[in-house]
């Protein structure tokens, strides 16, 4: 079930999307106080107790703001959709929940006059948790309108959306998710295993150049099954087919020689047919 925690979560980055859903949660909130009241604000005057109640819902107005567009466009990586997780979303949703309930009641108790009965602070907690669900509720509605907007996509569209895609892009993650590095496929020339780690060689700015990253072979084969570029030649080593220059038989079976990498590389007879089936579909 932890696990499960790391799997990817889709962060709607639409500014638009976001301005609407913080503005709806703001105001519902307002109209929510307003007309039923769960505060009793200490002031005579209905317009002081109007303006008061409005400012509930400017102090979610700006938390969501900070939270789902402020920090999002100054941390760009850690919010791409590539890297947030289901835990990374539950702690965000917890870190607003606290800064608005505890500013609903400093704000209810200093500016308000409220007094701060156990009712009360529960009701601000149950207001915060809902304008969280609302905002991720919507969030998720808008994301998968757009999935099915792809799904409904034309074969002519398709095949437009495709022609103007920027080159494919390869996340790699170290074992324990606390390392990333990306790439753009054409970069990749192999993978190798070495013991505990990968080692990532890539060819950047003409040059070729490695990477240590704490994974295994298997779950990194995995990672790039959608990729059929990458092709499994050794139990120790995947190769992007696309360097390959040239295939030869030397005494222990098959070997490769790549573009930019000095070494051979030697094919497992398990893994021949694969090799042959993937150059042939070149």
């Amino acid at each position: 079930m932890l696990n499960s925690l790391y799997k990817k979560y889709p962060f709607n980055d639409n500014l638009k999307v976001n301005a609407r859903s913080i503005s709806s949660v703001s105001l519902g909130i307002f109209l929510f106080l307003l007309f039923f009241q769960p505060f009793q604000v200490q002031n005579p005057d209905f317009n002081n107790r109007l303006i008061i109640l409005a400012t509930f819902g400017a102090i979610t107005l700006v938390l969501l703001s900070i939270f789902r567009v402020i920090i999002p466009s100054i941390f760009i990586t850690a919010f791409s959709e590539q890297r947030w997780t289901i835990l990374k979303e539950i702690i965000i949703d917890l870190l607003f929940v606290i800064c608005n309930s505890v500013a609903f009641a400093f704000f209810a108790r200093y500016v308000g006059r409220i007094p701060m009965t156990f009712p009360i602070v529960i009701n601000i907690v149950i207001i915060s948790i809902t304008a969280a669900v609302v905002v991720v509720l919507t969030n998720q509605f808008y994301l998968l309108k757009k999935k099915v907007q792809k799904l409904e996509l034309t074969p002519e569209e398709v095949i437009k959306n495709e022609s103007t895609e920027t080159p494919a892009e390869i996340e790699f993650e170290s074992e324990n998710k606390t390392e990333y590095f990306t790439l753009f496929l054409e970069q990749l020339i192999l993978i190798k295993s070495a013991n505990n780690y990968i080692e990532v060689i890539y060819k950047q700015n003409d040059e070729m150049k490695k990477k240590l990253i704490r994974n295994t072979m298997k779950t990194t084969e995995n990672l790039l099954k959608k990729y059929p570029e990458i092709i499994r030649c050794h139990r120790s080593c995947m190769v992007n087919k696309n360097y390959i220059k040239k295939v030869s038989r030397g005494s222990d079976g098959l070997e490769l020689n790549l573009f930019d990498y000095p070494q051979v590389i030697h094919v497992s007879r398990q893994y021949v047919l694969q090799l042959k089936e993937a150059l042939k579909a070149s």
